[in-house]
């Protein structure tokens, strides 16, 4: 029942604020861990055991039923009896190795033996890994039906510890324009939105929606989700998915109403410990379009303020890595005749920043005199 999750390191983690965030912003495109090593240990012990569903319930089978090819239709499979194996750990390994060498007849079964239980089901503390592997081997028609029962409650069950996992599964897995505007049929709701969004479980639910949800089927969400995106970027979970809806957002009405509130509640967000990372993804994403004409117009107008705030000076670090000499040339002149750039002396951070601007105006006019020889050469 074990579920490995792979990471890499990000190139921009070096800040001790970004440790903060922890595994969340270690890697913005991480998954979900689903379990500890122990459990991965005990799901191994009982592959070597090889131990089958005659185990769970070790009584003589009666009225054992045939289907047309004479395979035996497994008659354990009824509800009390699925729900029982669910008490342990054990015994759910068990029911989820069976899955994979499963007739279509006992899968049939199974999954109407369930019927009208999987929303209890997903929220328990094995059923819910059963579910998921449960999902991987059914029919699309099948996952319908599934969600279709299940998804009245669905933006309220996503924020559950165990819910989670399972409904991250049906959307990852759902392939279809009917999956995919049920799905978003109940994910409509504003502040249930923004509850899961903000909760250490739904938000990676949000996530798993914005990524594999096809665009077009998120118009709706996606003007619900623009709204509440400054109260996002301030909240640990929240800024992670704020992030993931930018950089799998292309609609340009979209796009146009998140930079409004972008420069309108600039400073906010950037001075923010959480902020100021969405703030760097966006300059960064959007530097070279007109979009990043505005963020730099304000950021050299806010530069004097920002470069002083521990967070927002990170903000004012990207600007000057992504600047080019004139860009620098037009900063170092409005701090001058602003007379704002004395106010840099008295800070820390204002010191750092205003070093780092300088020195790069220096490198520039150092490699332009060191290539006018060449040039006259020529």
């Amino acid at each position: 029942m074990s579920a490995s999750v792979s990471s890499h390191s990000n190139s921009n983690s070096s800040s001790p604020e970004r440790k903060c965030l922890g595994g969340l912003m270690k890697d913005i495109e991480d998954d979900y861990p689903r379990e500890d090593s122990k459990d991965e240990t005990a799901y191994k012990t009982l592959s070597e055991q090889k131990l089958s569903l005659d185990s769970i319930y070790p009584y003589e089978k009666p009225g054992t039923k045939l289907n047309k090819n004479n395979q035996e239709i497994n008659p354990i499979f009824n509800i009390n009896m699925i729900i029982s194996a669910f008490n342990s750990q054990k015994t759910t390994i068990i029911l989820q190795k069976s899955l994979n060498e499963m007739s279509k007849e006992n899968l049939d079964l199974i999954i109407k033996e369930m019927k009208g239980y999987f929303s209890a089901i997903i929220k328990n503390k094995n059923g819910n890994y059963f579910c998921s592997d449960l999902f991987k081997v059914c029919s699309q028609e099948q996952r319908i039906e599934i969600l279709k029962e299940i998804g009245n409650n669905l933006i309220d069950d996503c924020t559950d510890e165990y819910g989670t996992h399972p409904i991250q599964t049906l959307i990852e897995l759902a392939n279809s324009e009917e999956e995919y505007k049920l799905l978003m049929l109940y994910f409509r709701d504003f502040k249930k939105i923004l509850k899961a969004t903000l909760n250490q479980n739904g938000t990676y639910v949000i996530q798993k929606l914005i990524v594999h949800i096809p665009e077009k089927y998120r118009t709706e969400f996606n003007l619900i989700f623009v709204k509440f995106i400054c109260i996002l970027a301030m909240d640990m979970y929240g800024v992670c998915t704020a992030i993931k809806f930018i950089n799998y957002t292309k609609n340009e009405i979209i796009e146009k109403q998140l930079l409004n509130i972008i420069l309108s509640n600039f400073v906010n967000i950037a001075e923010n410990q959480y902020g100021n990372y969405l703030m760097q993804n966006i300059m960064e994403r959007w530097w070279n379009t007109n979009k990043g004409i505005f963020l730099k117009k304000i950021c050299m107008e806010k530069f004097h303020k920002l470069a002083r705030n521990h967070y927002s000076s990170y903000v004012c670090d990207i600007f000057l890595k992504l600047s080019n000499l004139q860009d620098k040339k037009i900063l170092m002149n409005m701090l001058i005749n602003g007379k704002t750039i004395n106010s840099f002396g008295n800070n820390n951070c204002g010191k750092i920043i205003i070093n780092k601007l300088m020195k790069g105006l220096k490198q520039n006019n150092n490699m332009k005199n060191n290539a006018k020889p060449e040039e006259e050469k020529k």
